[in-house]
């Protein structure tokens, strides 16, 4: 897949995150300033990370998850704010797991992203829901609509 390909893929992007409540969010782009009412569990901007299958590789499961687990451990030296993310399109079967976080830079997690050979990152504010390149200076930024998922 192009990174043209894999662009046009983010920024259609939904991502499931738990909340520090645990209460579980979903977060669906929508057009450029719309967006919800701010949820009071998390303190923005959010980010979302994934370790993934980075770039064009595609691992098993188990090799995904090291790769998570890693970025994890890394991630825990900028901030204690995570909880977990999947992101998923409705175009596709395919999902990621990943982790949401709050309380670092845009800097520091565009960063993090490219150590772990992502093309970009999420980033979630109150007005706003970006796909940060990690690898040049694409962003493109959206609204979010929010909606509360049933947990069980």
């Amino acid at each position: 897949m192009s990174l043209d390909d894999a662009w046009t893929a983010y920024v259609r992007t939904i991502v499931d995150i738990g909340s520090p409540d645990r209460r579980l969010f979903r977060i669906v782009p929508a057009p450029q300033h719309d967006v919800g009412v701010w949820p009071q569990q998390f303190n923005g901007p959010v980010f979302v990370l994934t370790a993934w299958d980075p770039g064009v590789a595609r691992y098993d499961i188990d090799t995904n998850r090291a790769h998570q687990k890693s970025l994890e451990s890394d991630l825990r030296c900028l901030t204690m704010e995570t909880w977990p993310a999947v992101g998923w399109t409705e175009y596709s079967d395919h999902r990621e797991e990943g982790v949401a976080a709050a309380g670092l830079s845009e800097e520091d997690a565009v960063a993090l992203g490219a150590r772990y050979g992502q093309n970009a990152i999420f980033a979630w504010t109150p007005t706003a829901w970006l796909v940060v390149s990690c690898v040049d200076d694409r962003r493109h930024e959206a609204g979010w609509r929010l909606f509360e998922l049933a947990t069980s």
